[in-house]
């Protein structure tokens, strides 16, 4: 009897306790500001051949449960010279303007856009000078070895690191960005697509764009295949893009030349060496105020985080608003640019490569980036 009373004590001293605190503390209700969205201006013009491109979008502040950006359409964009020279972009896709040929870009000269949005948003870029880049020297590529931890073990997930040496140009502040592109031949066999649907007997069912059609055949043959066009979806070039942007803000330049800087990896595996593997290198000068925009989306980057959601700072670039005060970042770059290309091989690798995956399906759909058109600087 004692000891069950002295349980009642102990309980009914914390349900008092507990009451006490939950009276100490005040709810406090307040109204979230809605997610806002920012105007993100993406464009830039060069030395080489045209079209030049500028795409206009929607992205979501921070404070958003989304990145997914909405291309703005039916704007008006146009292209200025310093010598009065003016082109009207036209939209090629939503969102996306290209020029058609009536201004080029040279060095010496510079450059800006206007906007105008259907709904009355005007905004312009600083004007920027196209300022000469040094030369790529050299590509160069070294072995690495690696593992990869995944949930059944450990698995070869070897390398090769991209390296270049190049000129740094004349004068004392060069700014330079270097961009990264990798393209591999891959082949699939849509032609032996089956259709499993358990548990009834996988058939047949060769894709459209294979060049095959499935005729009749002996009982429990499946059908005979007959070609009837080429295959449109069996071999394409699969394209590889740098993750951040390269820049030469943390390479030593010894005798005013950059020396084995790292822009890139290749993966080696039996897809990426099903023939061969094309490394092409951009080396781009760059303005001040435009390395600092790509040194902040670098960062932006490195924190794993969206050029369109920073944890810290802001990302505002050279495009500035002109009649409204929503927020609005991204930038048009002018650049001059040097490029230089190499092949790597199967036998550069130190051992025998697996062959490629069998896949039934196309190859326009197994890989991202891919195309059935072979590119220009493959043999």
């Amino acid at each position: 009897m004692k000891h069950q009373t002295s349980t009642w004590r102990v309980t009914l001293k914390w349900h008092l306790l507990f009451f006490i605190l939950v009276a100490c503390v005040e709810r406090i209700t307040f109204n979230a500001p809605p997610a806002q969205l920012q105007t993100v201006v993406e464009g830039m013009i060069s030395d080489s051949a045209g079209p030049y491109t500028v795409f206009l979008s929607q992205g979501l502040s921070l404070d958003a449960t989304a990145s997914v950006r909405k291309p703005i359409q039916n704007a008006t964009i146009k292209l200025f010279d310093d010598l009065g020279n003016v082109e009207n972009l036209k939209e090629t896709k939503p969102g996306e303007y290209a020029t058609g040929g009536i201004i080029r870009g040279q060095v010496g000269h510079a450059y800006h856009i206007t906007v105008q949005t259907q709904d009355g948003k005007s905004f312009e870029s600083d004007p920027e000078t196209l300022l000469p880049v040094g030369a790529v020297d050299n590509i160069k590529f070294s072995f690495e070895a690696r593992l990869r931890k995944e949930p059944y073990g450990e698995v070869q997930a070897d390398v090769f690191n991209i390296l270049v040496d190049a000129d740094a140009g004349t004068g004392d502040d060069n700014y330079v960005r270097w961009r990264f592109k990798g393209t591999y031949k891959v082949f699939t066999v849509p032609s032996e697509h089956y259709i499993y649907n358990p548990p009834y007997t996988p058939y047949r069912d060769p894709l459209p764009c294979s060049g095959y059609i499935l005729l009749g055949g002996p009982f429990g043959s499946g059908g005979i295949l007959e070609q009837r066009g080429d295959c449109t979806c069996c071999t394409c070039w699969v394209n590889e893009f740098e993750t951040l942007p390269q820049l030469s803000d943390v390479q030593l330049v010894s005798g005013n030349k950059f020396k084995n800087i790292k822009i890139g990896e290749v993966p080696i595996n039996g897809a990426t060496f099903y023939e061969k593997y094309l490394v092409e290198v951009e080396q781009m000068s760059l303005s001040k105020k435009s390395f600092e925009f790509f040194k902040l989306v670098r960062a932006q980057k490195e924190s794993n985080s969206s050029i369109f959601q920073p944890p810290s700072g802001e990302i505002k670039g050279n495009v500035k608003a002109v009649n409204f005060n929503d927020p609005i970042i991204g930038i048009f770059w002018a650049t001059s640019i040097q490029k230089k290309s190499i092949f790597i091989y199967p036998s550069d690798i130190p051992y025998p490569v697996p062959p490629i995956e069998f896949i039934a399906e196309s190859c326009l759909k197994s890989f991202s980036n891919s195309s059935n058109v072979k590119p220009e600087l493959w043999p």
